[in-house]
């Protein structure tokens, strides 16, 4: 993760270095990306770079880490439900944003596939805590992780697929069929 020093920097100035970076790792890779050359398109010092990275990985880390983050946004915190209908629902906007967000940034879709957890954890820790107290989900040992897993599958089909279909439907299909609740 960046050192504190770029966590001193205004909003603006590391959104803009963590934009660059995220250009160049979408592009070129994780491993193939050059470090020199990020510094140098973001306009700061090679000396102003170690202060503010360890190297390479650590940029790489803090870029992984914002688009996580810049996804989370996007499908929002999980809201209470009062019933199946409304947990569907949500569960299918989510995803349908979600998907929207991916498509109209390559950039995030291209470093989320290569670095693998969105850290959605507490979103379906919520989601099946709400879906258990509402009836959709019956409380058995491993459900929460086997929604996890779903999640994470259904995740690297998106993210590695561009041609995966942008519609929440598979997802609740395969949940519905997890929970054995009527989608």
């Amino acid at each position: 993760m960046p050192l504190p020093r770029f966590d001193r920097l205004p909003a603006e100035s590391r959104a803009a270095i963590l934009a660059v970076a995220r250009a160049h790792f979408a592009r070129d890779g994780k491993d193939a990306a050059s470090f020199n050359q990020i510094i140098a398109d973001a306009r700061i010092s090679k000396t102003s770079a170690y202060h503010y990275f360890d190297g390479k990985d650590d940029l790489w880390s803090a870029v992984v880490a914002d688009a996580s983050e810049r996804a989370l946004e996007v499908l929002g915190p999980w809201r209470p439900v009062e019933s199946a209908g409304a947990l569907w629902e949500q569960l299918r906007s989510g995803s349908v944003r979600l998907s929207a967000h991916l498509r109209d940034h390559p950039d995030d879709r291209a470093v989320l596939a290569a670095g693998g957890d969105a850290g959605s954890g507490g979103w379906i820790t919520d989601l099946v805590a709400d879906g258990a107290r509402i009836g959709v989900i019956d409380v058995v040992p491993g459900i929460e992780a086997a929604t996890a897993g779903v999640f994470a599958a259904m995740d690297r089909w998106a993210l590695t697929d561009p041609s995966a279909p942008g519609s929440a439907e598979p997802l609740l299909v395969l949940l519905a069929r997890l929970w054995a609740s009527p989608a």
